[in-house]
């Protein structure tokens, strides 16, 4: 018979978290170094609305400033807000503590106490200032990052890691005006991968697409999707942020816009939308929207390809989760690549989803498990349906395209007979109908309406073409009465009578639309008539 035998209480002295653990939470964590600044971003953004709920700052006046500085060999970048940022007694213990936060995910976009680690890997040194309003002293706190990396080099012993930031951290404090409040990260001595902070051309396109901004004012659905945030009982977190290097400061707004490269075509051609379709499910905690296009192609413009999820308005990886999702609804998993062909966002408000520490997916619960499968139905799916019904229309609208040009060669002549005038007409008519049917569903309505307005054209080009019709032959009067035989003009041999080339253009008809049909017989017909005209 076994007996249990109590445990003896484990001492927690011997634990050691070793130094090697800050690897993973800095150059281990984040496959683009560029997410390294979304975290800085991040925790500003959580810094402002913070100022705003105390009453520090008014909601729409947070702002983001990064700024590129140093030396040409040896560049700096640094993020500094507006926010509340962190009162004396406690910012020295907050900003060297590791996975420890004071945030919670129902208010704050990062809550993990990890973030701010990330720059270690990319700079000589990390240096953290803040300050809270109504002190006279800012907090500066420095990361040496050469010696952390010293401790992380392959081979090295590994060393408790709280000795290992109490040997890299100095901290020092700094006279600062009474009202003034936030928190600034430089990485100074960029090095490495980190060089790339300082490229414009890769920083802003990065920023447009992670940061928690606002829409361009050329977008042009963007208050209806703020409109949509509303109805929801939501509002979408919004900072302004800012690029600045030397004297040239650049707004980031959302990368949306009206139309979009797109590639696989042997031409150029672009994605245009002409309207949005909104989603909104109260009950799994998301709202969203989807942009109706021509959907021409895959849109090559990586910042806005596929539709993309956002938690607090900061975007959570890139197109990959809505790709993964179209994914499995095919047994072959060929309705992936065509998610790419469309945009939109999705906005989960549901805070039992949360996202994961690398923040390219969600912690895998029973909540985030319902809500991807109704996402999945509602979106993935959707966006499927629309690039097939757009397809089948632009088929549909390139036939109309190709009738509207037979329509306009038939109607370059002067004169036509009364039945060919009442056979165009209706056809038009008919073209008229289907360009408002709903067979050119998902088609631009700008394309659709020119179609219209060229067809109607055609009408008042028709209603004033001459009608000549050939009059019925009659038979000849067996005894001409003096009066014929006076008003008669003799003939001029082998001269064709009117009655004569009437008879003759009626057998030309009928031996044409026996061997090409009616419809090109009569084309054939009205470019003979002309001629006779002429």
């Amino acid at each position: 018979m076994n007996t249990s035998v109590p445990t003896k209480e484990v001492d927690a002295e011997p634990i050691e978290v070793g130094s090697f653990f800050l690897e993973t939470l800095t150059t281990g964590m984040y496959e683009d170094p560029l997410h390294c600044i979304r975290e800085y971003v991040q925790n500003s953004y959580d810094a402002i609305k913070d100022a705003v709920r105390a009453g520090v700052l008014k909601d729409g006046d947070g702002r983001v400033l990064i700024s590129v500085g140093g030396t040409s060999r040896s560049p700096s970048l640094s993020i500094k807000d507006n926010g509340i940022g962190v009162p004396i007694e406690r910012a020295y213990s907050t900003l060297v503590s590791l996975g420890a936060s004071r945030k919670t995910p129902a208010q704050h976009a990062g809550f993990r106490g990890i973030g701010r680690l990330a720059g270690i890997a990319y700079c000589t040194t990390l240096r953290f200032t803040t300050k809270a309003k109504s002190e006279d002293r800012a907090t500066v706190v420095e990361y040496d990052c050469g010696l952390i990396r010293g401790f992380l080099r392959p081979g090295a012993d590994p060393q408790d890691i709280r000795d290992v930031v109490r040997a890299s951290v100095k901290t020092r404090t700094l006279s600062e005006a009474v009202d003034e409040h936030y928190t600034e990260v430089e990485m100074l001595g960029l090095t490495g991968l980190g060089l790339e902070f300082i490229q414009m051309e890769l920083l802003q396109p990065y920023l447009r697409q992670v940061c928690p901004v606002s829409y361009a004012d050329n977008f042009d659905f963007a208050e209806r999707i703020r409109t949509l945030a509303t109805t929801y009982g939501d509002a979408i977190g919004v900072v302004q942020v800012e690029t600045r290097q030397k004297r040239e400061r650049v707004s980031i707004h959302k990368p949306y816009k009206n139309s979009a490269a797109v590639g696989g075509t042997k031409r150029s051609s672009t994605s245009t939308l002409y309207d949005i379709e909104t989603f909104i499910s109260k009950e799994h905690g998301w709202y969203g929207w989807i942009g109706k296009s021509n959907f021409a192609g895959e849109i090559t413009d990586e910042m806005v390809a596929g539709v993309r999820f956002r938690v607090k308005n900061i975007q959570i990886d890139s197109s990959t989760i809505i790709e993964n999702l179209a994914e499995e609804l095919t047994a072959s998993g060929t309705d992936r690549r065509l998610q790419r062909w469309a945009v939109g966002e999705i906005f989960i408000v549901n805070t039992e989803i949360v996202p994961n520490a690398r923040r390219d997916g969600f912690e895998d619960t029973q909540a985030w498990r319902e809500i991807r499968k109704d996402i999945k139905e509602k979106i993935a799916r959707r966006v499927i349906k629309l690039i097939r019904t757009a397809s089948t229309s632009r088929s549909n609208l390139k036939r109309i395209a190709a009738a509207f040009s037979e329509f306009d060669t038939a109607l370059r002549v002067s004169t036509l007979t009364t039945d060919a005038k009442v056979k165009l007409d209706a056809g038009l008519k008919r073209q008229i109908e289907a360009l408002g049917s709903d067979k050119l569903a998902g088609v631009d309505p700008k394309e659709v309406s020119s179609l219209i307005s060229k067809f109607k054209g055609l009408q008042e080009k028709l209603a004033g073409i001459s009608v000549i019709d050939p009059r019925p032959s009659t038979p000849p009067n067996p005894t001409p009465t003096p009066a014929d035989q006076d008003s008669a003009q003799p003939a001029e041999q082998g001269a064709v009578t009117a009655s004569s080339e009437r008879d003759i253009l009626a057998i030309v008809y009928e031996v044409l639309a026996e061997e090409l049909g009616d419809e090109e017989a009569q084309r054939l017909l009205d470019q003979i008539t002309a001629r006779l005209v002429e």
